[in-house]
């Protein structure tokens, strides 16, 4: 089913285009540019960007997590001869949940302590097509997407500074790591208005989108899922449910 929805985006941004301009005089939008020369449908472009992403988790996912706070780096392939279909490339992470324990840094005295840090994430992927209409000061935009989710906890030490100055970067009291750890199949969809603040040959672009996530049952580690034991090991208890949740995204994208 989401192999049709996919191919329906595909469809559909190879057809707009055509299906409006063609009820234009003369073929173009109001605001279009006059056509360039074809150069044999390898006309390509390529749009970077990063965005500023807010996590709110929805189902069983937001029964124990709350909102998190993340971002993302985006890539967008774009062809000359169908401006309003691109393939988009995203990459991005957000934690949902920390805290911090304090540890004796000698045996025989807690006078000294460092943090220990507990940091809860999702780093996720997505490609598929992203549809757009091309023209106008704002441009609202659709997209779809199959990916991956990775949840992942790790601990790492945050010493103070009295006791980095004392213990220097060669301290074994330094280092990360990962808890706890699960990968997942994703998929889902998302939408938005593409603003353009610079219209040279290389445009700013700036972008307002919300993206829906899916990820299916996922274990995952909250607040309070690893407990120590007081002899200096320590126990997991991960949760297990259906992953699901929206982000909320600002960014911009720059033409290369």
């Amino acid at each position: 089913m989401l192999g049709a929805g996919l191919a329906a985006l595909v469809t559909l941004g190879a057809l707009v285009p055509a299906a409006v301009a063609a009820q234009v005089p003369g073929g173009r939008l109001p605001g279009q540019p006059p056509r360039e020369p074809s150069s044999g449908g390898n006309d390509t472009q390529w749009d970077l960007g990063g965005t500023l992403s807010v996590m709110s988790p929805r189902g069983q996912f937001g029964s124990f997590v709350n909102d998190g706070f993340g971002g993302a780096l985006t890539a967008l392939l774009g062809f000359g001869d169908s401006p309003a279909f691109r393939v988009r490339f995203e990459a991005g992470f957000v934690e949902y949940g920390s805290e911090t324990l304090g540890v004796p840094v000698f045996a025989a005295t807690d006078r000294i302590l460092t943090d220990v840090v507990t940091q809860n994430n999702v780093g996720y992927l997505g490609l598929g097509p992203e549809i757009r209409l091309p023209y106008g000061p704002v441009q609202p935009y659709v997209n779809g997407f199959v990916g991956l989710g990775y949840f992942f906890t790790v601990s790492s030490v945050e010493p103070g500074w009295d006791l980095y100055q004392t213990l220097h970067r060669e301290s074994p009291y330094q280092g990360t790591t990962v808890n706890f750890d699960d990968v997942r199949a994703a998929y889902g969809f998302g939408g938005g208005l593409a603003i353009p603040v610079s219209r040279s040959a290389k445009p700013v672009v700036l972008k307002l989108e919300a993206q829906y996530r899916r990820h299916g049952r996922t274990e995952y580690l909250v607040p309070g899922s690893i407990v120590e034991d007081g002899f200096g090991g320590s126990s997991f208890s991960p949760i297990a449910s259906d992953v699901d949740f929206l982000l909320f995204q600002v960014g911009l994208t720059f033409r290369v």
